[in-house]
């Protein structure tokens, strides 16, 4: 009898604190056309990457099979949603002409250039990613034949990287002869944004679904610009031990 209760003891120690690992692809969210990208022009906007996620996850409170009352784990995570890539042709912005007081540049509401001057097109190439450290937790059911469910929310210090190659194709009085390459980035500091989710699991694998609210204010300088993505989706398929 000491011999089994032993080793259910041991078995609970084991499954208390245990290491996840997972792979699968996120979706980016993407802020909107005339960011990066124009939709009435040549582009090329990807959103879908190979994505992980990598962390230690506890147990404090077991569910109980069929049960109402939820059982509780507590997640602390890193989350790469991927690295994407994005080439545009582009315009020069409508603000560009207001600012002179003249017409002209990219409207997103016609997918086109007022009064048909888009002044100097570019050829943009663009790429970045998020990554976050997230500390969560995860209420979950056990809805028996070792299928649990749970909700999975918490904050998150995240980084949005993004890098623009902005080369100037076309002559005018704004960015230069062509030729002229303007580098365009984000700031590197960290942010603290949220994630959110769902998990379906068994045994030790599971398939988990993660969003992350990523918003980053730009600035005036050309290393604090804005990203060209506010968040992202995330689905992997994980294994614990």
């Amino acid at each position: 009898m000491a011999l089994g209760c032993a080793a259910v003891t041991q078995a609970h120690a084991e499954s208390f604190f245990q290491i996840e690992v997972g792979v699968g692809a996120s979706i980016y969210t993407k802020q909107g056309d005339g960011i990066y990208y124009n939709e009435g022009f040549d582009h090329h906007t990807q959103v879908v990457v190979p994505a992980f996620r990598a962390g230690f996850m506890l147990t404090p409170i077991d569910a109980d099979p069929h049960s109402w009352r939820p059982g509780l784990r507590l997640h602390a995570v890193y989350l790469n949603f991927g690295k994407i890539s994005w080439s545009s042709q582009s315009p020069q912005d409508a603000a560009d002409f207001t600012d002179r007081g003249m017409r002209g540049g990219y409207d997103s509401a016609t997918k086109g250039c007022i009064d048909n001057d888009c002044g100097q097109m570019s050829d943009f190439r663009s790429y970045g990613r998020i990554q976050a450290l997230a500390l969560t937790i995860e209420p979950y059911w056990d809805v028996g034949s070792g299928w649990s469910v749970g909700f999975e929310a918490g904050p998150a210090l995240y980084r949005t990287t993004w890098m623009t190659h902005a080369t100037v194709e076309t002559p005018g009085w704004k960015l230069g002869p062509p030729g002229t390459l303007h580098v365009l980035s984000t700031s590197p500091k960290l942010r603290v944004g949220a994630v959110a989710g769902l998990s379906v699991s068994k045994g030790h694998f599971s398939v988990r679904y993660n969003h992350i609210f990523a918003p980053a204010a730009g600035g005036s300088a050309d290393n604090e610009q804005v990203p060209g993505v506010k968040g992202a989706h995330m689905v992997t398929l994980n294994y614990t031990f």
